[in-house]
């Protein structure tokens, strides 16, 4: 059965109009599917809506190429495709907080999410929420 790579991936936010400082990261999972051409296929799951108001709507098929703001992609471990509905079922039990005011955002999202993955056997046995968050900040 094939095994397809899974990533957590970055998009740049821009800046804040009114100070002008750099915006976190947007974060998300992508699982590619295939390479074709200069097409990057596959499954993205991501947290959407903003603060006070989040919330996961599951798999979304996704041309990673197609992302003028993506600035980084880390691998991080595999799924066979037999149990990419498992991610699925995994992510969408990452408990949500939408406290406005509490400064939880999509990043907080899947560092819970790869500890889900990672027990499931998705994410590798070396990496750490710490490991990732020092990969993927911004800058």
């Amino acid at each position: 059965m094939p095994k397809r790579t899974l990533y957590p991936v970055t998009y740049d936010r821009g800046t804040y109009s009114t100070t002008g400082k750099t915006k976190p990261y947007h974060w998300s999972y992508f699982i590619r599917l295939e390479i074709k051409g200069n097409s990057n296929l596959g499954i993205a799951h991501q947290l959407r809506g903003m603060p006070g108001a989040f919330y996961y709507q599951g798999p979304e098929k996704v041309d990673l190429s197609k992302s003028g703001s993506l600035k980084e992609e880390l691998e991080v471990g595999e799924v066979d495709d037999a149990k990419l509905g498992k991610v699925h079922e995994l992510l969408k039990d990452v408990t949500i907080d939408n406290v406005e005011s509490s400064g939880w955002n999509c990043q907080d999202w899947a560092l819970a999410g790869m500890e889900k993955l990672k027990a499931e056997g998705f994410v590798y046995d070396y990496l750490t929420a710490e490991a990732l968050k020092n990969w993927m900040k911004e800058g």
